[in-house]
């Protein structure tokens, strides 16, 4: 009986605790021909802050388990509100934001999530070129600036460099 009830047990915490890739587009819905960027892995609670080049859309990995999701018109997810949803697939911001995160819509993970205070910068870049293939790297200290010139300007040939380079 102790067995199963830590098993039990273990099985719905680790429902719980769980994590999204959050990706910032730098065109409305969703357009990933002029490329995105992504906080892999990022816990509920926990903002994704990226205040070099603004973003147009959002979209989660997944929305399983997600209460909801919000875009922030300035970093460290600090208002105003551009967007919140709960819904699955893009949605576009009122306006461009800097930063976003979600809540989960369990009790227990929300009550076990970060300070939006704490916050992480994205961590990959994609886009998906002419021939609808899409293309991804890490984001480095070495290749950020390169990449955050080349979101700001739309300009798929840099990234595609960038990414070759990666």
């Amino acid at each position: 009986m102790k067995f199963f009830s830590a098993v039990a047990l273990t099985t719905v915490f680790a429902g719980l605790v769980s994590a999204v890739d959050l990706r910032l587009y730098t065109a409305i819905n969703c357009d990933s021909s002029f490329g995105w960027r992504q906080c892999g892995n990022l816990p509920a609670g926990r903002c994704c802050s990226a205040p070099d080049v603004p973003a147009a859309a959002m979209r989660l990995s997944t929305t399983s388990g997600v209460a909801d999701f919000s875009g922030w018109g300035n970093q460290g997810c600090a208002a105003p509100l551009a967007l919140r949803s709960s819904s699955s697939g893009c949605v576009s911001g009122a306006f461009a934001f800097f930063s976003g995160n979600w809540r989960s819509s369990s009790r227990i993970a929300s009550l076990a999530t970060t300070s939006a205070d704490d916050c992480v910068d994205p961590d990959t870049f994609g886009f998906t070129d002419e021939d609808g293939k899409e293309h991804t790297g890490k984001i480095t200290a070495a290749n950020k600036g390169a990449v955050d010139a080349a979101l700001k300007q739309g300009n798929v040939a840099a990234l595609k460099s960038v990414a070759a380079a990666a």
